[in-house]
Formats: structure tokens, C-alpha cells, sequence
């Protein structure tokens, strides 16, 4: 499971201050509620395992059930069931991530096939830590029911437990957008009162160099909408949530080069505060830091060209003393993972780089 072109040396081997490596392989880790295990997809497209943190053994969840072995996301519900995400058969990258990615329910146990919840998605989902409560989007090329492929909808549903399984119960409509503007919800706060979410401005009539991403808050008595970071030309995106509701970790572009245009490639992670000033700060750093590995010869940036390490989608242990992280290289295609990593957030909390804050525009 581990790339031979990157197993030796790994980023992980010799890691920054603070950072340590988990394994050399895997992508999108997910704490358990007990914050002793973390749940990962094992490659793109792949099984669904767990690490145990005090023996390091990796349970394999998915690969002896009968149900497709092409998972892109795992998160873990309030009960310690497991929400997966991914299709049911593969058929090209963009039809099986953006079109067809349904999602499935797998019981805590892993005893039983992971049951579909006869609803695909676009992208990822955000989870409720206090009920059997999801957020989601759905697009119009996901559910042609919506009328044109550049609507979308954010959904907050229930998932109910009934004698023949799972499935989706109650389910509202939050939130509506089109013509380019794309969500995706991330994470509940507030006692489930606010859903995060990322949103892309991917207008058709804008230069891809002046698209961008930012962060919203979306209250779900009201619909009041509150933007939290939202740059020209910078994708700022969400990944996941510190236990205390104040605070989400911060994927961004800002200082990727070239600057001034818009990239979907982040360097590291950052932490943001959701208090509207825009204020973030540097966790991680992996961009400049050796070893750089050479791409294949055929590779879209160029001959052998020495690729930076990246620092990505993110997850706060539910005590908030660790991030699980995982690492790729600049040139992988998004969400595809090349081992995950721990960030002590305590020791980095008490070292200088964790007062460097620095605003955003909002």
C-alpha cells in the first residue's frame, strides 16, 4: 500500500518540530469519538481502516465485506458508526468523485456490509457530534431532479435506524446556490446550530486565475449566512473543527506561487478563527521541506521536476490535543494521500509560531 516511488525517504521520516509520522500511506484520517483510534481511507478508491494509537495495528475494516472497495472519504457519527463516501463502481475520475459518490452507512462493529443510503453527494459531509445528524451537498449533476448541473443545495438530514437498516430520515434544504457558486458543508458548531462550509466561486464568467474559495457559516433557524475568510484569487478551505467550536483548521493558498492567481493547491495547514476578524496562523510546514521527490518523466510539471511536500485534509482529536493530517505531493491529483501524520497541538500551542496571527480579509 505504500509508494515505492516515496517510501524511501519520507517527509515523515525527518518531520518538522511537533509533527509526527503515522504511517506511509493513507488519506482523509478521521478521529474516533474515544480519540483512540483514527479511521482512514488506505489509498484512493480504496478500503476503509483504523489505526489504534497505542499499538499502532491497522485494522482493515472493509476489504472481507461484500461491497465496492472504492472509498474516497470516512468520518465516524455520534454513536461510533462509520459514514462512508464513495461510488459503487469506477468509472473515471470525475464521473466516480463528482457524480456518482453516493453515501453508505457501516456499523461500528464493521461486522456487516456497508449499507447505501440511496443518496449521492457532492464531495464530502460534515457529521454531528451530539445526534445521527448529516450535512451534505447535492448538485445537479448529482440529482438531475434540480434542473441544471450548476445547482446546488446543502442538505441537514437524520439518519434513522429502522428494523431493515439505515437510511435517510428528515431532510432540509439549508441552503441553495448556481451559476458557479458551489458548497460544501464541513463541519456542525454551536450545539448544531451553524453549519460550516467551504464555497467555491467557480463563476464561468471569471478567469480561472480570479476564482477562489472561502469559508461560510450558514445558522440553520434562520439562514443567516456569515462569511469567515473570503480572499480574491486564494482558495481557503475547512478541514475540521477544534472541540471548542471556536476555531477550524484552514487549508489556503495564499502563499502558493505564483501569486495573485488562484490555485486549489494549499501548502499547509493553518488554524482560523470564527469570529469574523479573519485571523489565521500557521500549523504546519511541509512546502520547502526535503526530501523534494522527482516526478515521473511525463509528469504535467515537467521533466523530473522535484516536487514539494503538501500538508492537507485535516482532523482535530475530540480532546484537541492532536491534528491527524495527511501528506501528498503538489502534483497528486486532489485528495489523494501519501501517509498521515500527527501534529502535538499542545507543544505547537506553547512554542512561538502558534502567536504569529496574522488577519485575512473577510
Amino acid at each position: 500500500m505504500t509508494d515505492p516511488a516515496v517510501a524511501d525517504p519520507h517527509v515523515l521520516d525527518d518531520p518538522p518540530p511537533f509533527h509526527y509520522k503515522l504511517l506511509d500511506y493513507g488519506e482523509r484520517p478521521y478521529w474516533s469519538r474515544d480519540g483512540r483510534r483514527i479511521a482512514f481511507v488506505d489509498k484512493h478508491y480504496g478500503d476503509i481502516c483504523e489505526i489504534d494509537l497505542a499499538t499502532r495495528e491497522v485494522r482493515n475494516l472493509t476489504q472481507d465485506l461484500a461491497c465496492p472497495h472504492l472509498f474516497l472519504r470516512v468520518l465516524i457519527l455520534h454513536n461510533g458508526d462509520y459514514l462512508l463516501i464513495g461510488p459503487s463502481e469506477y468509472k473515471h475520475p470525475d464521473i466516480s468523485r463528482h457524480v456518482e459518490s453516493e453515501l453508505w452507512l457501516l456499523d461500528k462493529e464493521a461486522k456487516s456490509p456497508p449499507v447505501p443510503l440511496g443518496r449521492r453527494i457532492w464531495e464530502g459531509a460534515a457529521v454531528s457530534t451530539l445526534a445521527p445528524r448529516i450535512a451534505y451537498a447535492v448538485g445537479g449533476r448529482n440529482d438531475p431532479s434540480l434542473g441544471a448541473p450548476d445547482r446546488y443545495e446543502c442538505h441537514v438530514a437524520e439518519i434513522e435506524y429502522a428494523a431493515d437498516g439505515p437510511r435517510l430520515g428528515n431532510d432540509e434544504i439549508f441552503y441553495r446556490t448556481q451559476g458557479g457558486y458551489i458548497p460544501e458543508p464541513q463541519d456542525f458548531r454551536l450545539g448544531d446550530a451553524e453549519v460550516i462550509m467551504a464555497e467555491y466561486d467557480f463563476r464561468r464568467d471569471i478567469h480561472p486565475y480570479d476564482q477562489r474559495c472561502s469559508i461560510k457559516g450558514v445558522q440553520l433557524a434562520t439562514g443567516r449566512v456569515r462569511t469567515y475568510i473570503d480572499e480574491p484569487r486564494v482558495h481557503n478551505e475547512c478541514e475540521g473543527i477544534f472541540p471548542d467550536g471556536e476555531h477550524i483548521c484552514l487549508e489556503t493558498s495564499h502563499d502558493m506561487e505564483p501569486l495573485g492567481r488562484y490555485t486549489i493547491k494549499t501548502r499547509d495547514l493553518w488554524k482560523l478563527k470564527l469570529d469574523g476578524s479573519g485571523q489565521r496562523v500557521r500549523m504546519t510546514s511541509f512546502y520547502n521541506r526535503p526530501p523534494l521527490i522527482a516526478a515521473h518523466p511525463n509528469a504535467p510539471m515537467g521533466p523530473w521536476h522535484a516536487q514539494p511536500w503538501l500538508a492537507t485534509n485535516s482532523n482535530v482529536s475530540p480532546d484537541g490535543r492532536w491534528l491527524a493530517f495527511m501528506v501528498s505531493l503538489l502534483g497528486d491529483p486532489a485528495g489523494y494521500g501519501r501517509g498521515l501524520g500527527l501534529l502535538d497541538l499542545q507543544a505547537w500551542s506553547a512554542s512561538p509560531q502558534a502567536e504569529q496571527w496574522a488577519a485575512a480579509p473577510v
